[in-house]
């Protein structure tokens, strides 16, 4: 298809998106899900648990709960060439593809004692558990987690459930393979930091500390230590399953700003693992969030990351010494046009270092950088209904076809 039909056609869909809009669409509600704590409307300080009422008696309902989302997405892709220099052929292709289905149960059991259970009833045709584990809060600035839980890397992997984010796509850093990344077969473009969500098995502390008037500071930290993971480039088998005896350690650390009509939150992130027999990685991350209420129910909020990975690699012929790298970063920025409508722009680079061997045995680095535009509306549709159409463009390293791409995604949470 070429650049003209492939326009026209997105102006059909956005067209006939704004045509159910205005049929359907009713009062505003959020999206249910995880989101930064420091960038939500602030809490009143009565309703926050202070030490001094920590300890108040009081039934305890038990009752399980439970939460979830739906997620259907269209995408087409349209390679800027469809013959690579070797003369392999690529084509475009379009999809209709139910995303990964997230239904969460939880409960409480006492006072300080709670659980959740969180399978994937879509995964690839199969089914799986994401998390599944117990809290049990000591203080209000002090709780385990024990069991298997989304690492807290970052602030994009513990919202990439489907449902807790507002773009069709996410980050490059980030992607799934719902996210249909560009394949072109034995030529290697740059590939993820991280599967996502990511969760692993073992233990979590974490708390949150409130200062100021009115609690409008908040601190709040995460210390894990947990099986650990394989390096994303082995994928002789499954990526997620351990595969040593040594274990994966990390932590993140945030500061908030929670105040009126701003919100503030800067956070750093490290972890270090262990995969196949001796071999290391390290990576380190900053993140950022900001949102203005600029009228009531309406924000602008940019939300960004900067990571950096390092990661030993396993000696061959070719690859005498040195450690690949993975280095990249995204920045959106998302917004309410009206109550019933948002917009949202963002942009991504990754980029993947490959240290070389030639022949005088000395090593140069292979660089691949991959860069990335998408821009996008999203419709409310009745209380828990959301409609959302992009378009990106993506820009390929190594002379490899640019693509472009328009996808409309539906998202039903309850």
């Amino acid at each position: 298809m070429g650049r003209a039909n492939l326009a026209a056609a997105f102006a059909i869909t956005i067209a006939g998106m704004l045509f159910i809009f205005g049929e359907r669409a009713t009062a505003q509600e959020e999206p249910k899900g995880e989101t930064e704590p420091a960038t939500e409307k602030p809490v009143a300080p009565a309703a926050k648990e202070k030490a001094d009422d920590w300890d108040t008696a009081g039934p305890v309902d038990k009752t399980p709960h439970i939460s979830g989302s739906l997620m259907m997405s269209w995408r087409y892709t349209n390679l800027t060439e469809n013959t690579l220099a070797d003369g392999t052929e690529v084509e475009d292709f379009n999809t209709f593809q139910v995303e990964h289905t997230h239904i969460k149960f939880f409960g409480d059991l006492s006072e300080k004692l709670s659980w959740e259970i969180m399978p994937c009833v879509t995964h690839m045709n199969d089914f799986s558990v994401v998390t599944v584990h117990f809290v049990y809060k000591f203080l209000p600035e002090l709780q385990l987690t024990a069991g298997r839980f989304l690492l807290p890397f970052g602030q994009f992997n513990v919202r990439s459930l489907p449902g807790s984010y507002n773009t069709v796509s996410r980050p490059l850093l980030y992607l799934s393979h719902e996210d249909r990344a560009l394949d072109f077969g034995q030529t290697p473009t740059p590939s993820n930091f991280i599967f996502t969500p990511r969760d692993d098995i073992g233990g979590l502390l974490s708390g949150s500390f409130w200062l100021g008037p009115d609690d409008i500071v908040q601190l709040s930290y995460n210390a894990y230590l947990t099986n650990g993971l394989r390096a994303i480039s082995d994928q002789a088998s499954r990526f997620w399953d351990d595969n040593n005896s040594g274990k994966q350690f990390g932590g993140r650390v945030s500061g908030g700003y929670i105040g009126d009509p701003v919100n503030v939150t800067l956070g750093g992130s490290v972890l270090r693992n262990k995969y196949e027999d001796s071999l290391g990685q390290f990576a380190w991350g900053l993140d950022a969030v900001a949102s203005y209420e600029y009228k009531t129910a309406r924000r602008i909020t940019v939300r960004g990351e900067y990571v950096d990975m390092e990661r030993e690699i396993q000696p061959t012929t070719t690859l005498l010494s040195g450690d690949e790298g993975i280095r990249g970063a995204y920045v959106t920025l998302e917004g309410n046009i009206t109550e019933k409508v948002g917009a949202y722009y963002q942009w991504d680079t990754l980029q993947e270092r490959t240290p070389e061997a030639q022949i005088n045995q000395t090593s140069s680095d292979l660089k691949m950088t991959m860069n990335r535009h998408a821009v996008g509306l999203s419709f409310l549709l009745g209380g828990n209904i959301q409609l959302r159409g992009e378009y990106s463009l993506w820009l390929v390293p190594l002379g490899l076809p640019n693509a472009h791409r328009v996808s409309v995604q539906t998202v039903v949470t309850f």
